[in-house]
């Protein structure tokens, strides 16, 4: 039963989910949504998830206010805990240049004022930050349960789980490979990751047609079907003096490279996406990640 929902009045949770600032656009009931920068309904299915989770554990990392972990508890998870880090409030996982982090204070001075403005709302739940995936567990009586972890320690945790989701991040951290090893480590079946500002796959030089073919080919040989002829597509960008919360822009091939001498047996490039950013109003390339042990 919800403790805010006996506490807090109806009035005034609709005022705290209308004001406050949210990551996710996230579905309420009764046709209500949290008003999200990212909107990622559109891109669920091309992550290719499990239809079920029945008897699964699942952990998802850098779960910010909690879409994915509510989705998983959704699909008939057993146990779903959600885990993020942020020196402010826990939610929103950024991983900061020392050169920008007046900037990045600036920005999540937000979570502060966002406090004090729904402390009630906050405190009936006994917290001393503004963690809005607790808010919402609590509120939509879920099963998701929240851990202020980071992704370089997440053999803290002391277990594996049948189900590791990571999303979006990779392309905040500044020791991707470390973060990789983590997540290899927690994983006991299947792992899936999506990589934001991921570089395109290239058509090369060798034309659509033979592209065609050659893929074609590769898969009856059961190869992965990306590939490139340029060597100088695989790389990665830099990026880390910009904002303070984006670093490494990485192509999926070189993604994939890390991912197997990270000790993941295989690694599947399932398909790319792209996601609005809802406040400058631009998208953002994505790739998906299958990973398995």
């Amino acid at each position: 039963m919800s403790i805010l929902k006996e506490k807090i009045s109806a009035e005034r949770l609709d005022e705290f989910f209308n004001e406050a600032y949210w990551f996710h656009t996230i579905e309420l009931g009764d046709g209500r949504v949290t008003k999200g920068v990212y909107d990622v309904r559109p891109i669920v299915d091309m992550h290719d998830f499990d239809a079920s989770l029945n008897g699964k554990s699942v952990l998802d990392v850098g779960a910010s206010d909690g879409f994915y972990a509510f989705d998983f508890a959704d699909r008939g998870a057993d146990s779903v805990l959600a885990v993020d880090t942020n020196v402010y409030d826990g939610s929103v996982p950024t991983d900061v240049s020392p050169s920008k982090m007046k900037t990045y204070e600036k920005k999540y001075s937000r979570e502060k004022d966002e406090f004090e403005k729904f402390s009630d709302i906050f405190e009936a739940l006994g917290l001393e930050g503004a963690n809005k995936l607790v808010v919402l567990a609590d509120y939509l009586d879920s099963i998701v349960e929240f851990q202020q972890q980071s992704i370089y320690d997440l053999e803290k945790l002391g277990r594996t789980f049948d189900f590791v989701f990571c999303g979006g991040l990779f392309g905040h951290l500044k020791h991707p490979l470390l973060g990789m090893e983590q997540l290899r480590a927690v994983t006991s079946d299947k792992c899936i990751i999506t990589l934001n500002g991921a570089l395109p796959l290239s058509e090369g030089v060798c034309g659509k047609i033979r592209k065609k073919v050659a893929r074609l080919c590769m898969k009856l040989l059961m190869v992965s079907d990306y590939f490139s002829d340029n060597e100088h597509d695989l790389i990665l960008k830099y990026r880390g003096n910009q904002s303070g919360g984006s670093f490494f822009h990485i192509h999926p091939i070189t993604f994939r490279e890390m991912l197997l001498a990270s000790g993941f047996a295989k690694v599947d490039i399932i398909g790319n996406y792209q996601v609005v950013d809802g406040r400058l109003g631009v998208p953002w390339r994505g790739a998906v990640f299958h990973c398995y042990v």
